[in-house]
């Protein structure tokens, strides 16, 4: 029987001013297979094994940087009697503001062609990612000052180097570039540009059937790749994107219940606190209280 691959909605911290979470993990039995509408990396410390991405096998030892993006079906193996240690680190797409690219990634060019992983080779590179994980790591667990902007900094310190090596990769691991452009280019990916845009302007009124026609889709067809690629429909991925959003608002900032509404893209009131309360279980006001009781790092970001 098919064993259907789990939809992960959930990481700590996600629901918060700064949508980030680093850990180090020890998978001795590895990691079923799953998917997500976060990005995820992982930086193998030791151990070995295999991951699988939409198909596509790489191995897994020390130095192994791999970058999943959202929506990619992944797993991972372990070897027998090789547990897999390594820095897990999960964080939003709206980490980084719309007017912001994304560090290291680039959708509209050369990111087709490039593989979601690279093994670090050399002693002192590695010696270098370890380190700045490291430090990511304890600014996060952390609250000293300026914690938010310096974890962001790291952050994207870490995915430009990511990029820089898979650019720079020996030849060797051309094939493996090319079988993840391949499967990139499948139905799955066509669609992202759309889920890129609904991140960007989720404030605005947004229509499947304005959506299709901006980007030479069908309706039927646009409807269809959202269920293939998110498993969701449309109307529902639209307000994922904006209670997530309205999250961060909410603990992060004074804007009236009101003010957040109308910022997220919400007609009124009414369709937003009753959205709110399908998704998280509770009211807009009551989420507020609930997070602003709890003791925050200091961070005058």
């Amino acid at each position: 029987m098919a064993v259907v691959p789990k939809y992960l909605t959930h990481y700590p911290n996600m629901d918060s001013e700064l949508p980030f979470h680093i850990k180090v993990n020890q998978l001795v039995n590895g990691f079923e297979s799953h998917r997500h509408d976060y990005l995820e990396f992982s930086y193998v410390i030791e151990g070995s094994g295999s991951e699988t991405i939409n198909g596509v096998k790489h191995l897994m030892l020390p130095g192994t940087f791999t970058l999943v993006m959202p929506y990619q079906f992944h797993e991972i193996h372990s070897d027998p009697g090789s547990p897999l240690q390594l820095f897990n680190c999960n964080f939003g797409i709206h980490l980084y503001s719309p007017a912001e690219q994304l560090p290291g990634i680039d959708w509209n060019s050369a990111e087709a062609n490039l593989p979601s992983f690279v093994q670090v080779e050399d002693s002192e590179e590695q010696r270098r990612f370890q380190s700045v994980l490291e430090e990511l790591s304890a600014e996060y667990s952390g609250a000293e000052p300026w914690r938010n902007s310096l974890i962001k900094a790291k952050l994207t310190e870490v995915l430009v180097r990511f990029d820089r090596l898979r650019r720079s990769m020996q030849p060797g691991l051309q094939e493996a570039a090319a079988a993840h452009a391949y499967v990139r280019k499948k139905p799955r990916s066509s669609v992202w540009q759309v889920i890129q845009y609904i991140h960007n302007h989720y404030r605005d009124d947004l229509t499947l059937s304005g959506l299709a026609e901006r980007f030479g889709f069908s309706v039927p067809y646009l409807s269809e790749l959202f269920k293939r690629a998110l498993g969701q429909n449309f109307v529902t991925f639209v307000h994922d994107v904006r209670i997530r959003q309205a999250c961060g608002l909410l603990i992060s900032t004074e804007m009236s219940v009101l003010e957040i509404a109308m910022e997220t893209g919400y007609g009124s009131y009414n369709t937003f606190a009753r959205i709110f309360r399908e998704s998280k279980g509770i009211t807009p006001a009551g989420f507020r209280k609930g997070h602003l009781s709890q003791p925050q790092p200091l961070d005058p970001t």
